[in-house]
């Protein structure tokens, strides 16, 4: 299997993501419709050090790279590598003539350049690559119980949906969902 090249998909999730809106986006609110509106490969989701992270482990003596995830977002700020590869990939639209350098700070805009290369922004990515540059579209909520897939009970059914769920979520919405169903937990057992 081809190595999926992060970058070039990254590209093509911003391309569609800012083709939204002419005014173009605020960094955060475009992180935000990225991560609702596409899901990535479990290890873009490794929390890495924020930008002031690396001196503060390089001061303590520290590799990043070494050091446990779990420790990681203890010790410093981090975020999710995708917001980081993120970025790369703006500056690389940017220096393409595809974003708006006159756009106020901290908004990412397309030029018409840009808005163009949107129309088709998969164009060079492999079958896998165009997988995760397509934005998931959410399956309305269904009203009626359905039955469990042939072989399976629904406990099963629903095993398989959370870990479908959980394997995209970055690790403070994980640690949020545990301690929800704890506390869920708890309130059954008081009653």
């Amino acid at each position: 299997m081809p190595e999926i090249r992060t970058r070039e998909v990254l590209q093509s999730v911003l391309l569609q993501t800012l083709a939204r809106t002419k005014a173009g986006m605020q960094i955060h609110s475009a992180y935000d419709e990225v991560e609702s509106n596409y899901t990535f490969p479990q290890e873009w989701y490794r929390e890495i050090p924020a930008s002031t992270g690396y001196d503060e482990l390089e001061r303590k003596g520290l590799d990043w790279r070494k050091v446990p995830q779990e420790k990681l977002v203890e010790l410093v700020p981090t975020e999710p590598q995708w917001q980081n590869e993120l970025r790369w990939a703006r500056n690389d639209l940017r220096k393409a003539g595809y974003l708006d350098t006159a756009a106020p700070r901290g908004v990412w805009r397309l030029t018409p350049k840009g808005m163009s290369a949107a129309g088709n922004p998969s164009q060079h990515l492999t079958v896998e690559e165009r997988r995760i540059a397509t934005p998931v579209t959410p399956k309305p909520a269904s009203k009626t119980k359905t039955a469990a897939p042939a072989g399976m009970s629904h406990r099963e059914s629903l095993q398989t949906k959370l870990a479908t769920l959980t394997s995209s979520m970055s690790l403070p919405d994980l640690q949020l969902l545990v301690d929800i169903a704890r506390s869920i937990r708890l309130r059954a057992v008081e009653q």
